[in-house]
C-alpha cells in the first residue's frame, strides 16, 4: 500500500499544482465506506466548495488540504489503492502503473473531482481538475476541524520519521516499555506514523535486525541503528519523490518483488507507447541495471526469505539479520496441532490490517514466535507430562474396546445359529444419580434384528474366505 514516501509525493503534487486555486465545483460519488466520520459525499462536497486551497499537509499516511474561510478541512487516507490524479496526467501510482488511460476523465473509481480555477497569487494560470480515486474502497475521506492534528484519528498518530523524528534519548524512552516484535512496534502507527510493510522491512534490513526480534532483546547498538535507519530510509525515498527506480542499489526493496520473473507485457503502440506498459511493472525494471542479485558483504548472492511477522508478510536476509543469542524462532502451532506453513502467490496489494502486501512475489508464509530458554524448558516439561498421562490412559481404553468387541461377536454368533438365542448383554454400570433412557420397544427390536442379520452376513463372508 502507499506508505509515507508515496503519500508525501501526493501531498507535494497538490501543494505545488493547486495552491491558490479556488474550488469552483465538486463532483462526488456516493460511497458509504470511503466517506466516513458521519458525513456523506454531498456534505463533503458542499463544505469545501467555493473555498481556496492554501496548501496541503501530511502526518504519517494521512494528508489534508488547508482551505480558506471557515469550515472543516478535507482529510484523506489512501488505504491500499487510493490515488490522486490531475487531469491529463498519470495518477500517483504505487509501484505498479495503472492500466487506465489518463486521458479518460473523470477517471474510473473516482470518489471526488475538484474543478479548480486560478486566482491572483495561485501557482498556475490555467484551470486544473483534481481527482481522488480508489478502486478497492479501502481509502478514507472525512472532514475535520482545524488544526487537524488535534483531532482523532490524526491526533492518535505517533512521531513522523521525516517531519518530527525524536532524538535518540527520546527514542530510547519510547521503546523502553514496548513489548512484542521490533517490526510490530515500528509498524504501529501510534508509535511511528507512516511506516508500513516495505519501509519496515527496509529499515530492519539496513539496521541488520531480525524482524521477529523481541523489543526487549535489542542491544544498545541495535537501538542506535534502528533510530538512524528509521529516519534515513523514508527520508531517502522522499528525496527521490518515491520513485522506486531511483532507490539505492543495495536496498532490499529493489530485489523483493517478483524475484525478477515479472517482465513487461503487451505490445506498445507508436502513438501511445507509454500507456501500453505493463501494469505489472516493478519486476525487471526495479533491479539495478547490470546487477543480477542482492549481494552480501562477501559479494556472494543473498537469499531473501519470506516469513510472517506480526501478521505481515516479511522479507529478510537471514545471513545478515540474525536473532540475538538465547532467542530462537519456532513455527507457530495452529489449534489443529500442525505447524502452519504455506506457499502462496497473493494477488492483492499491501495493507496495515494483516493482509498480504507482496503482490508479485512468490512468498513462503511461516508464522514465527520468539522464545527464551526458560519458556522452552517449561513447554518441554508440559509436553512430557501430557505424554505420560496419555500412556496411563491407553491401557484402560484398550481394555474397554476389547470387551466391547467380544460382546458384539458373541451376539452375532448366537444369532447366526438356528433357533439361537443371544446371551444377555453385559450390564453396564452407571454412575449414581443417573437415569437410563427408555426407548420404544418396537424400534429397539428392529435395530437388534437388523444388527443380527448384518453380523450373520459378516460371519458367513469370513467363513467362505
Amino acid at each position: 500500500m502507499p506508505e509515507l514516501p508515496e503519500v508525501e509525493r501526493a501531498r507535494k503534487l497538490i501543494h505545488e499544482t493547486c495552491k491558490g486555486y479556488k474550488i469552483k465545483k465538486v463532483k462526488s460519488t456516493e460511497d458509504k465506506i470511503v466517506y466516513t466520520g458521519g458525513d456523506d459525499h454531498e456534505t463533503f462536497a458542499k463544505e469545501i466548495s467555493g473555498r481556496t486551497i492554501t496548501g496541503c499537509e501530511r502526518k504519517g499516511k494521512t494528508f489534508w488540504m488547508t482551505l480558506s474561510g471557515k469550515g472543516r478541512l478535507p482529510v484523506m487516507h489512501f488505504g491500499m489503492t487510493g490515488m490522486i490524479q490531475l487531469k491529463g496526467q498519470e495518477p500517483t501510482w504505487y509501484r505498479r502503473r495503472p492500466r487506465e488511460n489518463p486521458k479518460v476523465w473523470p477517471p474510473k473509481f473516482y470518489k471526488f473531482v475538484l474543478e479548480l480555477e486560478p486566482q491572483s497569487g495561485s501557482v498556475g494560470d490555467e484551470p486544473v481538475e483534481l481527482a481522488f480515486l480508489d478502486g478497492r474502497r479501502l481509502g478514507r475521506l472525512r472532514l475535520l476541524p482545524s488544526p487537524v492534528t488535534e483531532h482523532p484519528p490524526v491526533s492518535a498518530l505517533g512521531f513522523d520519521p521525516v517531519l518530527n523524528h525524536p532524538t535518540f534519548e527520546e527514542f530510547e524512552g519510547l521503546i523502553a516499555k514496548k513489548k512484542g516484535t521490533v517490526k510490530g512496534m515500528i509498524m504501529d502507527q501510534a508509535f511511528s506514523a507512516g511506516v508500513g510493510n516495505w519501509v519496515a522491512d527496509e529499515v530492519l534490513y539496513q539496521a541488520r535486525i531480525h524482524p521477529s526480534c523481541p523489543v526487549n532483546h535489542l542491544s544498545a547498538q541495535n537501538i542506535k541503528d534502528l533510530h538512524h535507519h528509521l529516519r534515513a530510509v523514508p527520508l531517502r525515498a522522499v528525496e527521490v519523490n518515491a520513485d522506486h527506480r531511483k532507490f539505492p542499489e543495495d536496498w532490499l526493496f529493489r530485489w523483493r518483488w517478483g524475484k525478477g520473473k515479472k517482465q513487461a507485457k503487451g505490445k506498445k503502440k507508436a502513438e501511445d507507447a507509454e500507456l501500453q506498459r505493463s501494469d505489472e511493472e516493478g519486476g525487471e525494471d526495479i533491479k539495478p541495471k547490470g546487477k543480477d542479485f542482492l549481494a552480501l558483504p562477501n559479494s556472494k548472492p543473498a537469499t531473501i526469505v519470506y516469513v510472517e511477522v506480526s501478521g505481515r508478510t516479511t522479507a529478510l536476509v537471514e545471513e545478515l539479520q540474525k536473532m540475538p543469542d538465547g532467542v530462537e524462532i519456532k513455527p507457530k502451532i495452529s489449534k489443529g496441532g500442525k505447524g502452519s506453513q504455506s506457499k502462496k502467490r497473493p494477488k492483492g496489494g499491501d495493507s496495515d490490517d494483516g493482509s498480504s502486501g507482496l503482490s508479485e512475489e512468490e512468498e513462503v508464509t511461516t508464522p514465527v514466535k520468539a522464545t527464551t530458554a526458560r519458556q522452552r524448558d517449561s513447554a518441554s516439561k508440559k509436553v512430557k507430562q501430557e505424554v505420560k498421562e496419555e500412556r496411563d490412559v491407553k491401557p484402560i481404553r484398550k481394555a474397554r474396546k476389547s470387551a466391547s468387541t467380544q460382546d458384539a461377536l458373541s451376539t452375532a454368533r448366537a444369532r447366526s445359529k438356528p433357533n439361537g438365542k443371544a446371551p444377555a448383554p453385559t450390564p453396564t454400570k452407571r454412575k449414581a444419580g443417573t437415569k437410563s433412557r427408555k426407548s420404544s420397544g418396537k424400534h429397539s427390536e428392529v435395530r437388534l434384528e437388523d444388527g443380527a442379520r448384518a453380523a450373520s452376513s459378516d460371519l458367513s463372508d469370513l467363513s467362505s474366505e
